[in-house]
């Protein structure tokens, strides 16, 4: 087929063949949304219409109509009484609408709430999501007194068990280039000693470590494998606090943490 003869309606031909290969479309308006969605995902804070333009670049008057539009879109919220805005959960939940992330979470919660009846404890499913982890799916404790964290959690990958464990077990090239992203993040991360910890954990097959989050946590964490593709698709974590109604030890909630994860592989993986 000859240049002139090209499908028009063809975009893989647009696709960046390099990192500086000038792109042949844009769409400003698409473009400027994303900006306000992705710097409001990256704020622990509600940020005003003035701190979201200086964030993406924007002054107030540029970005006005957009903030409104996402706002009724349910994408962003304001927040009552002020003029903050923060982002809501509907991306979030779109993506678990995906078939792999039902899938996933269908076959999982059983084995989660066995886990949760057998030990007493709670139990929550995290996926990675760039360089975060992201809560899926969760089951409370069966207890009186338990820790839980609620679906749509999200904490940096370097400051959780669940994050540990997905960054241990997902394959070598994926890792590196999960790395490069730290890097850009945080200049000044020590990777050797994180790539260090990361043997470790494979070489135990779990994770057992303090919270980086909440003091007296302990995070357990265990991989959920996908042999199809090769790496863990997820981590399935325990947030251990030995209390004086369930004194369990933590290897005995390991080793049930890790029936759970197993049997979730297995059966994830022949989905």
């Amino acid at each position: 087929m000859t240049g002139t003869d090209a499908d028009p309606t063809d975009l893989s031909a647009d696709l960046p063949d390099t990192p500086d290969r000038e792109r042949r479309y844009s769409a400003p308006a698409l473009e400027k949304g994303l900006d306000i969605l992705e710097f409001l995902s990256e704020c622990r804070d509600p940020q005003s219409l003035q701190q979201i333009g200086d964030g993406v670049g924007r002054t107030k008057g540029e970005i006005f109509r957009m903030v409104s539009v996402l706002a009724q879109r349910g994408y962003i919220e304001r927040l009552e009484g002020d003029d903050r805005f923060r982002v809501t959960d509907r991306l979030f939940r779109l993506g678990m609408n995906r078939p792999v992330n039902r899938s996933l979470i269908e076959i999982a919660l059983p084995f989660m709430n066995a886990f949760a009846e057998k030990t007493g404890y709670s139990c929550h499913l995290a996926v990675m999501s760039g360089t975060q982890i992201a809560v899926v799916a969760r089951v409370e404790s069966t207890s009186h007194i338990g820790f839980t964290v609620r679906i749509g959690y999200r904490q940096p990958l370097v400051l959780t068990g669940s994050g540990h464990c997905l960054m241990a077990f997902i394959g070598a090239r994926r890792r590196h280039g999960l790395y490069e992203e730290l890097r850009r993040e945080d200049p000044w991360i020590d990777l050797d000693a994180l790539d260090r910890n990361l043997d470790a954990v494979r070489a135990a097959g779990h994770v057992a470590r303090p919270s980086g989050i909440t003091e007296a946590v302990v995070d357990l964490s265990c991989p959920v494998i996908d042999r199809r593709e090769g790496g863990a698709a997820a981590a399935l974590t325990c947030p251990y606090l030995r209390t004086r109604q369930v004194p369990k030890e933590p290897a005995e909630i390991l080793a049930a943490l890790d029936e759970a994860s197993r049997r979730i592989s297995e059966i994830f993986s022949l989905d």
